[in-house]
């Protein structure tokens, strides 16, 4: 088994971390609030509650640490003049002016501001005032006004979850020894996000002693839709596997399932697939998911989404029990129920073969079923195929045989 280094080396790799992951910003953004968090040297740009922008930041040392608390920019400035304390020499605006061209005041002597030392972001340098590159200061001063709200934290666990579905946790030093960890306090952070159940206490001990210092995703939540209706519950890519919650996809395709705790199994009403309890929701691997219900999944990647689609099988415009499939991009339904309703013996060889009238079928097994690819239903059984993709269905016209 994987170490959870290695596991999380993966992970980065997959989902990496970086604002250029967020796009530019709307100088109309609405509702903007900041939330400024000391442990992890960030600051985060919100609209209302969908995080839009996270900024790499300097705060106070610990001898004149940042203030806590909630405020509000009282105080906006281009060009500020600095006038550094107990010397009552003022420094006008320009390159040795450590405030940099923005001032975004939020209480009396504290603001956010720009910095002609940009070695310094990321560090605990500044005498309480919060430091940002400087095209950053200038990024986000289009976008704050008077009475934005910014609210000062110090959270060494930060869990977020991305628009874009990502979810990570990131553990960070004690910069001012202010806050000790305990599992308990770790677990409680993840339970309150409701992503609890996806880390084992032996893995969150490892990040915990870790202290990995930036964000580590370790699921991706995705939305889903069922013959194009979106569900409200989320399938979830978590080591690298794709779930989906079994019971709310069951719902709408007006399945039924019963959920088998003891053994671990969902089963259907022709086959069992492993399950795995996770928080309060049952979830089956996608794949199995195919497998349970014969559905057909398709991947939108722009929106984020997995794509079920239940396709019916008709004969002469009646439905035939089956679930269609997909085998090398082309629609496939079960061969065996097909040649029963056709009534075509199947012959079933010792090598393996499937043959129909002496014409040997082009069978595909999905798990240890045959699947014939509907393009080349024709060939075999003489019925015509027409895809009908708006009412999803497959119509086969057939001569009766009384």
């Amino acid at each position: 088994m994987f170490s959870i280094r290695l596991a999380i080396l993966l992970v980065l790799l997959l989902f990496p971390l970086s604002t250029s992951a967020f796009a530019e910003l709307d100088p109309d953004l609405a509702n903007p609030n900041i939330i400024i968090n000391l442990p992890s040297r960030t600051l985060e740009l919100y609209s209302s509650n969908s995080l839009i922008k996270v900024y790499p930041i300097a705060i106070g040392k610990p001898s004149t640490p940042s203030p806590l608390g909630n405020y509000q920019i009282i105080d906006k400035e281009i060009d500020p003049w600095w006038f550094p304390p107990r010397t009552g020499q003022a420094i006008p605006s320009g390159p040795d002016n450590p405030l940099g061209y923005r001032w975004m005041g939020f209480a009396s002597m504290y603001g956010i501001h720009g910095t002609n030392a940009p070695w310094a972001i990321g560090l605990a340098v500044s005498n309480g005032c919060i430091r940002m590159h400087e095209e950053n200061a200038e990024e986000l001063f289009e976008v704050v006004s008077y009475g934005t709200p910014v609210r000062i934290t110090y959270d060494r666990v930060k869990i977020r979850r991305a628009e874009n579905g990502e979810v990570s946790i990131g553990i960070y030093p004690d910069i001012y020894e202010w806050q000790e960890l305990s599992l308990n306090e770790v677990r409680n952070k993840l339970n309150s996000y409701g992503v609890g159940d996806f880390l084992s206490d032996n893995e969150l001990i490892e990040i915990i002693n870790e202290e990995a210092d930036r964000q580590i995703v370790f699921a991706k939540f995705h939305n889903i839709k069922v013959n194009g209706k979106m569900l409200e519950d989320n399938a979830v890519t978590y080591k690298d596997t794709l779930y989906v919650p079994v019971r709310t996809v069951a719902a709408a395709l007006g399945a039924n399932i019963v959920w088998d705790e003891q053994n671990g199994l969902v089963h259907g009403d022709k086959r069992s697939v492993p399950g795995h309890l996770i928080g309060s929701q049952i979830f089956v691997t996608a794949e199995n998911a195919s497998i349970l219900f014969g559905i057909l999944q398709e991947w939108n990647s722009e929106a984020n989404c997995v794509d079920i689609d239940v396709f019916t099988l008709l004969l002469n415009g009646r439905p035939v029990p089956s679930d269609v499939q997909m085998i090398d991009g082309i629609l496939a339904v079960p061969i065996i129920p097909l040649s029963d309703v056709m009534r075509q013996k199947v012959i079933h060889r010792a090598d393996g073969e499937y043959w129909v009238q002496g014409k040997k079928v082009p069978a595909s097994l999905i798990h240890d079923i045959p699947y014939i690819q509907i393009t080349k239903i024709y060939d075999v059984f003489g019925a015509y195929v027409y895809l009908n993709s708006q009412s999803r269905s497959i119509e086969l016209t057939y001569p009766s045989r009384g």
